[in-house]
């Protein structure tokens, strides 16, 4: 049975889950944490199968399923880390999944182990050093959440206990890891650093700890020796090494964004993306005059950090349509800023406009505006991002020449059943996560037509 035909009918996708592969660590390609990288580009610069002249011929592959969760079946934040063959994937009823990330030989593949966590996932993990880290949010009874790092190769089992722990406040920050050090923003207000090895104990305690102010969500970015976090109101850059203390204070900041000052503006759930010398991240101000309620932001680190500013003003600010709004992380490939929106994804040229002010563009979109938690992706010259229909797009890169632009690839997964991800383009194959079928978490595969 073809499966296209199976998903008319969640009951038998259940029955029809294959036995998984054994884990193999194969070198190649890899998309190891949210973004990408640590800059967090969320471009792939090395992949050379789906392009923008072979996009057109991806087909679904497979689906891969988690175990089924009348409730929380589902993924609504986590996006795929794939190293070697295999996917790693946090769910909203508090699992990280091992997946097959090159097929199991069926239409339908289950887990190659599982680990269960305190509480739901809604941040992408990080795979570095031979472990696997992700954060799961607080619990209602202390609002504590937890970071992980576990064995990628798994444990022999088919579920696995974490290698060690530590306590993180209710966090929806991604973790990112560079240089043997992985940081966590923490919603208590603290960028947080730790040992990626461990502290040799089973709950380890921060390295370093860097003061926000307010709370923040956003994935950190590691850049030009310095660590760069968003908290609710501003971006803030800490030297990456720490500072010798337990406590260490910043080398720069940037102003607070629009709207700020009376409450009505805020960063919502946008990290830091950084491109040689320049750092980008946008907000949201809902009561913003003349409908300009998204901001995106451009800094220059090293102007900033000559003077150790903790005010320091953008290079260049740019907006989205009116009362339209980017939340999530942007994306920067080949001297073009993207952003996913409600209803769109934006370009905007990198290196500004020559103003103060800038606009975008050109901007694409789907037909439905059903808005999204994700952030856009590129490589091979296609920029890719999701809608919380089941829709995923990709548009040329480079634009269409026109301000509106249409998707050169278009897919539906499980049409209006649940959040999409950031979407993953890695060895010749596209990863998208998020819908429930069943009861049950997906991970979509496609690649190319034979």
């Amino acid at each position: 049975m073809k499966l296209r035909s199976m998903l008319a009918i969640a009951g038998t996708l259940a029955m029809a889950l294959a036995a998984a592969p054994g884990v193999a660590q194969a070198a190649s390609p890899a998309w190891p944490q949210f973004g990408f990288n640590a800059q967090k580009t969320g471009a792939n610069p090395d992949e050379r199968t789906i392009t923008r002249s072979t996009v057109g011929g991806l087909q679904l592959e497979y689906v891969a399923f988690g175990p089924a969760d009348p409730n929380f079946g589902f993924i609504s934040d986590s996006s795929p880390a794939v190293v070697g063959n295999v996917a790693y994937l946090g769910t909203d009823s508090g699992l990280l999944m091992a997946l097959p990330a090159t097929g199991c030989g069926s239409d339908a593949c289950s887990p190659l182990w599982t680990a269960k966590l305190s509480n739901g996932a809604h941040t992408s993990p990080s795979v570095a050093g031979g472990l696997v880290f992700i954060a799961s949010a607080g619990n209602a009874d202390n609002n504590l959440g937890t970071l992980y790092a576990f064995r990628a190769a798994g444990c022999g089992a088919a579920t696995c206990r974490p290698v060690w722990t530590a306590p993180v406040p209710n966090t929806g920050s991604s973790p990112t890891v560079s240089d043997g050090i992985v940081y966590i923003v923490a919603s208590d207000g603290r960028l947080l650093a730790f040992t990626a090895n461990g502290c040799g104990k089973a709950t380890c305690a921060p390295l370093w700890a860097g003061n926000l102010k307010t709370s923040g969500n956003g994935a950190p970015a590691v850049a030009n020796g310095l660590v760069y976090a968003t908290s609710s109101e501003r971006l803030v850059a800490f030297r990456a090494a720490g500072c010798g203390l337990k406590i260490c204070p910043p080398v720069w900041a940037s102003q607070p964004v629009a709207g700020s000052d009376t409450g009505s503006g805020l960063i919502q759930d946008s990290g830091p993306t950084v491109s040689g010398d320049k750092v980008y991240f946008s907000s949201v101000d809902f009561q913003a005059p003349d409908g300009k309620a998204g901001t995106v932001y451009a800094m220059s680190s090293t102007a900033c950090a000559s003077t150790h500013n903790l005010n320091c003003a953008p290079l260049w600010v740019a907006h989205p349509a009116d009362f339209d709004s980017i939340n999530t992380n942007l994306t920067v490939s080949d001297g073009i800023l993207y952003g996913s929106a409600t209803g769109f994804v934006y370009a905007f040229d990198a290196n500004g406009c020559g103003q103060a002010v800038c606009g975008f563009l050109w901007l694409g979109g789907l037909g439905v505006s059903s808005g999204t938690h994700a952030s856009p992706s590129v490589a091979g010259g296609v920029v890719y991002y999701t809608q919380n229909v089941g829709q995923i797009g990709g548009f040329d890169a480079a634009g269409c020449g026109d301000i509106t632009c249409s998707p050169i690839f278009s897919a539906i997964t499980s049409q209006f059943n649940g959040f999409m991800t950031t979407p993953v383009i890695v060895n010749g194959r596209l990863y998208v996560a998020g819908p429930e079928v069943g009861g049950q978490p997906t991970m979509w595969v496609y690649h190319l037509a034979k």
